[in-house]
């Protein structure tokens, strides 16, 4: 099973819907949901779209990041209020044992995951008491392999084992993606359950920091991952009059002819493709959200089929 982290926004929620209505992801994907904003409609909706179509994700409860913060009782309330849910809980463990017990048990809550750090300690207060947890169904860590001790304990542990890896390799300036080849982006669907995990999860195509808001771009680039032989890469197509703000429609067409031209000729299909095939055919732009869309589409696409066809 692949768990894409993301950060519940606005395009990201629409990918995973389309995805959803589409039939494509069930049984394959399920989306690890960290809500940056305390507003939650869009997230309501893709309750309503994900509980129609059978596709779960799970919750972050106390996000890290973002307007709703620490272990505080908002985003609980918001989940124990809704209707057909869809969502299983997750929380962000950093020395918060006793406070997320406490939630479990009083708010009754069942198939919770816990994320964790590889940083660590088994010997940290009540953490062991709260892995023993019979609610606690699922546990991800960041780059386990830094901890063999804690790699060891949750492989035997009985739950459900997810590693979380920092992929996408963040460049300072859009521009720069101009000067990266193709290469190889992942080959966990390949190796995660003979190495003892249950499940494996990333970023998707996006950097694992969040960054408030942005600014108008030099360079519009798409990321795009593809299947090579049975391992995931990614190519950066990128836009090459990047001297100034101005024109990002222009700019768009730019990356857009590279992207489709190499998913023509190499004859790659699904429907982030065609999505930008005709936003590039129509001469349209359709806004730096959706190409975002596009690319997250189109990679939880990509796993699935790598997936579905291991």
């Amino acid at each position: 099973m692949y768990y894409p982290y993301l950060r519940a926004r606005q395009f990201e929620l629409i990918a995973l819907r389309e995805l959803a209505i589409e039939k494509q992801t069930q049984g394959f994907v399920f989306p690890i949901l960290e809500p940056v904003k305390n507003t939650f409609n869009s997230l309501t909706l893709a309750n309503q779209v994900f509980a129609e179509n059978d596709q779960e994700a799970y919750l972050v409860l106390n996000p890290l990041l973002g307007e709703v913060t620490e272990d505080n009782s908002l985003l609980l309330e918001y989940f124990k209020g809704l209707v057909n849910c869809s969502f299983r809980p997750a929380f962000h463990y950093r020395q918060n044992a006793s406070i997320i017990r406490n939630q479990i048990e009083e708010s009754s809550l069942q198939d919770c995951m816990l994320i964790c750090q590889n940083d660590i300690s088994l010997d940290e207060s009540g953490l062991r008491e709260l892995f023993d947890m019979e609610q606690v169904k699922a546990i991800i860590v960041a780059d386990p392999d830094k901890n063999r001790v804690l790699r060891r304990f949750l492989a035997n542990l009985g739950k459900d084992f997810i590693r979380l890896d920092d992929l996408f390799e963040k460049q300072s300036r859009n521009l720069d993606f101009l000067d990266i080849s193709a290469h190889r982006f992942s080959e966990e669907h390949l190796h995660f359950s003979n190495e003892g995990y249950n499940g494996f999860a990333d970023y998707t195509v996006l950097p694992s920091e969040y960054i408030e808001g942005g600014s108008t771009p030099r360079a519009v680039v798409i990321h795009f991952t593809y299947q090579h032989k049975d391992e995931i890469w990614i190519r950066h197509f990128t836009s090459d009059t990047n001297d100034s703000i101005a024109n990002v429609q222009g700019k768009f067409a730019e990356a857009a002819e590279k992207a489709v031209n190499y998913c023509r000729l190499n004859g790659l299909k699904n429907s982030a493709i065609s999505e930008l095939e005709d936003y590039f055919d129509q001469q349209h732009y359709p806004g730096l959200g959706t190409v975002k869309k596009i690319s997250i589409k189109n990679h939880l696409l990509v796993v699935s089929s790598c997936l579905r066809n291991k």
